[in-house]
């Protein structure tokens, strides 16, 4: 009679708990920009696509929601399941991700389960550090490792059915998280290279030609979007530009100042090492190329460093498939004991943490003093007076609550919005810099958009020791330095 449990099925439980615990203890809430996110998504489901921006107060912005599909359904799951329900998602998304892993690595190391397991555990812990967030980059982290897995797949079978994936996942990329979409094409120019045949380039050599006519498919995939060509390549005129690049923090060069920087340090200086004393037949041309290009990528911008953590230990495994490590991890004597107590110890900090987790996600932003002062803009409107018809004051960080709670902002973090390469109208972005600068008076800039509302966040923004007799000062939280304004009078 077989077995239907196995003890040494319980590593892929530990491989599978272990970074879902890590992903609690780091990301407990929602982004900060789930607000803006959940704005776009109940202003296309209740009114449908829209191509001028209807959240700013702004009028005749064109725009370009390059997350309109994930946007769409972020807010149906959280009008369902509230912050808990994304919560849990952002969760299953994490598990796919091990899982896509796993697979690649399977497929590179000739099914070495213990060194996949190992490598998959280790990529989504350091994952963990930084990126396992409430965005839509989780999506795109699937999709990316899901392009890598087919390809894996057809270099090690020749089987073209597999390449039937790439324009389904152009497709997704595309209408879910179109910023990202570029990354697909980079991946699939990877292995058209490594395809070449060309043995002292080191060069696997394999048909590039199925690759080709799919990455063109690909291409006209992309072009399957409501905002065409412009959705696809969004991330270069955004990203390209130095002053909306040092307003976002995510965006700055990849530096040591925090702890979980210095730890991502410790990973790439492992890996590199590793790599060193590894055995270099194994390695393809297309590892190095995505292993050494993200990495300078990530350097440029913490954000681009998510992409080079999903492939940073794919030479590790051509380098090491050959290794053994069943004496260590499934030695008879300690084998079972080991895996039962950690299989307990995993599954029991996975609940506790999950459970501590659900208690402290909430249906709105953990900056207490946000929600009182927008509802302290509920309570003082005028009866009959929409919202929508007011123009409130905001900066880059508060702009997106406000206009989920039905007002239209100033500004909020949708920085590329507000850029004039993307919105052929105004550099509003460059606007409020200038006056959180204090190179635009006050009166003037008062005197341009007349607020009905001055929703103001920290000490440094110009507006907080304000002294007009056209607003009133309405709320005000001195320890969290955040204040309301009023306009009471018109002219």
């Amino acid at each position: 009679m077989k077995k239907i449990f196995k003890m040494t099925n319980l590593k892929y439980l530990i491989v599978f708990l272990v970074p879902l615990v890590f992903v609690m203890i780091m990301t407990n809430q929602l982004d900060s920009d789930s607000w803006y996110v959940l704005a776009e998504g109940k202003e296309i489901s209740e009114n449908g696509i829209y191509y001028t921006d209807q959240l700013s107060m702004h009028e005749g912005l064109n725009v370009t929601v390059q997350n309109y599909g994930f946007a769409v359904i972020f807010y149906w799951i959280f009008s369902i399941f509230g912050a808990s329900g994304i919560y849990i998602i952002m969760l299953i998304l994490n598990m796919l991700v091990c899982f896509l892993l796993y697979k690649i690595c399977m497929t590179i190391s000739n099914k070495n389960v213990n060194l996949s397991l190992i490598i998959a555990l280790a990529t989504d812990v350091v994952l963990a550090l930084l990126f396992v967030v409430t965005r839509a980059q989780m999506v795109s982290y699937v999709l990316f490792l899901g392009l890598i897995y087919v390809l894996e797949l057809y270099t090690k079978t020749d089987k073209k059915k597999y390449l039937w994936w790439l324009p389904v996942l152009s497709l997704l990329q595309v209408n879910l998280h179109a910023s990202l979409w570029p990354m697909l094409i980079v991946v699939t120019l990877i292995y058209i290279i490594d395809g070449i045949n060309a043995p002292r380039l080191h060069l696997q050599g394999y048909k590039i030609k199925p690759i080709i006519i799919m990455g063109v498919l690909m291409l006209v995939a992309g072009l399957i979007n409501p905002y065409g060509i412009k959705m696809m390549f969004l991330m270069l005129s955004s990203y390209g530009d130095s002053r909306f690049m040092e307003l976002v923090s995510e965006l700055h060069p990849f530096d040591l100042r925090n702890l979980s920087n210095v730890l991502l340090y410790g990973a790439i200086v492992v890996t590199i090492v590793l790599q060193i004393f590894g055995n270099k037949r194994g390695v393809k041309m297309r590892y190095i190329l995505m292993s050494f290009g993200f990495l300078a990528l990530g350097l440029n911008s913490v954000k681009g460093m998510s992409q080079y953590i999903l492939v940073m230990f794919l030479p590790l495994v051509a380098m090491y498939s050959n290794v053994d490590l069943s004496r260590v991890i499934e030695a008879k004597k300690i084998r079972n004991v080991f895996l039962l107590w950690t299989g307990i110890i995993a599954t029991c900090c996975f609940f506790a943490v999950f459970v501590l987790a659900m208690s402290r996600i909430k249906n709105y932003p953990d900056d207490e003093a946000l929600i009182l002062a927008v509802d302290s803009m509920d309570a003082s409107l005028e009866e009959g007076v929409d919202k929508k018809s007011l123009k409130v004051y905001s900066g880059y960080n508060y702009g997106g609550y406000a206009e989920l709670r039905g007002y239209r902002t100033y500004l909020d973090a949708r920085g590329e919005v507000f850029l004039k390469a993307n919105n052929g109208k105004e550099d509003i972005l460059y606007e409020w810099i200038d006056f959180s600068n204090g190179k635009i008076d006050k009166k003037e800039f008062l005197d341009k958009y007349g607020f009905d509302y001055l929703l103001v966040e920290g000490e440094d923004d110009p507006f907080y020791s304000l002294t007009d007799d056209k607003y009133t000062e309405i709320f005000s939280d001195s320890e969290a330095c955040v204040k309301l304004y009023k306009r009471v009078l018109n002219g």
